[in-house]
């Protein structure tokens, strides 16, 4: 199968989570234009700091291969691949609007990490552009996974225009799909690691961090090693909603053996990612005395059925596990 992997030059977890998935299923058969340069060990680590995150987890695992990137464009112009991926259409809608005359229905993949409910093209600033109110729709031509999904996502299509009230009755466009971040397999611990203390170093909870002795909000650490050292150490890992309910946090949390403690979880939309975190594999708290009441009633067999259910959670959202979601998707759609 042959996959032309449009890209953005600047970092994306949804988009770049996808394409390790994809490289790591079909090798150099995945065509990744441009090059996404911060995925490649050859990238340098000048280049991967600059990513979110200072690169941990995602960034610079992948081997350099021998890949076909000539006059990708015309390719896809006589059908040449077999799967063609919009990875991020807010960034790459200009590929996608010159191709469209070319892009077929049942080969096609649109992908939407960002952080906004608005799918593509409802997001203001569109609108605040003349020449963009008429761009071509892309949910109504191919399947559309979007990550950060909520009420407002279908409000958007009505311009913002329908009442409240009326978010849980409007009509779900066929070719909307969820879709979450996910993790490279190999930072997911073989083993549950000993545990030494309560609470990691790195808190993102402002309020939590301020409770907590010897935590911050900042960046804690300067390697990935020393990170995961110390989530591996810890019984808990706090993380909370920022820009979008999805982070990169929760499955690293997961995957060093910690136990997410996610700050108002039971109020994240449904259809909105991370799927499938609950009290099964997490903890869902309110504020710092919440949070504090609720691990003191927690026992050892209950801790390890947490800690189990939250690993075997980031197991089914690994890359691989993810790329082969979305080409079952293309499959089943055949």
């Amino acid at each position: 199968m042959k996959v032309l992997y449009l890209t953005a030059p600047s970092s994306d977890f949804l988009a770049d989570s996808v394409l390790h998935g994809l490289r790591s299923l079909l090798g150099a058969d995945v065509v990744d234009f441009p090059r996404c340069d911060l995925l490649y060990r050859d990238g340098g680590t000048s280049l991967t700091a600059q990513a979110h995150g200072k690169g941990f987890t995602l960034y610079g695992l992948l081997e350099d291969l021998p890949v076909d990137r000539y006059d990708v464009l015309a390719k896809v112009r006589t059908g040449y691949y077999d799967l063609v991926v919009i990875s991020s259409i807010h960034r790459q809608f200009g590929w996608f609007v010159q191709l469209l005359p070319w892009l077929r229905a049942d080969r096609t993949l649109v992908l939407d990490g960002e952080d906004g409910s608005a799918i593509y093209p409802y997001e203001g600033k569109y609108w605040r552009t003349p020449g963009h109110r008429f761009l071509p729709r892309a949910h109504t031509r191919y399947p559309y996974f979007k990550r950060e999904w909520t009420p407002e996502t279908l409000r958007y299509r009505w311009f913002r225009l329908a009442p409240p009230w009326m978010l849980s009755s409007l009509p779900v466009p066929p070719n909307l799909h969820q879709i979450s971040f996910s993790i490279p397999a190999e930072k997911v611990v073989a083993t549950v690691p000993v545990k030494h203390k309560e609470l990691p170093r790195h808190i993102v909870d402002e309020e939590v961090a301020s409770r907590a002795p010897g935590s911050t909000t900042g960046y804690a650490f300067s390697t990935e090693a020393d990170y995961y050292a110390d989530l591996q150490a810890s019984r808990w890992g706090i993380t909370t909603r920022r820009a979008g309910w999805d982070c990169i946090r929760h499955y690293e949390i997961a995957a060093n053996g910690a136990v997410p403690c996610f700050r108002d979880l039971d109020r994240k939309p449904e259809r909105c990612a991370p799927h499938g975190l609950d009290a099964s594999n997490a903890v869902t708290y309110r504020n710092w005395d919440d949070l504090q009441a609720q691990l003191a009633r927690v026992d050892a067999a209950r801790y390890e059925a947490l800690q189990s259910g939250a690993l075997a959670w980031v197991r089914r959202n690994t890359t691989i596990v993810r790329a082969r979601e979305l080409l079952d998707a293309v499959r089943l759609g055949a």
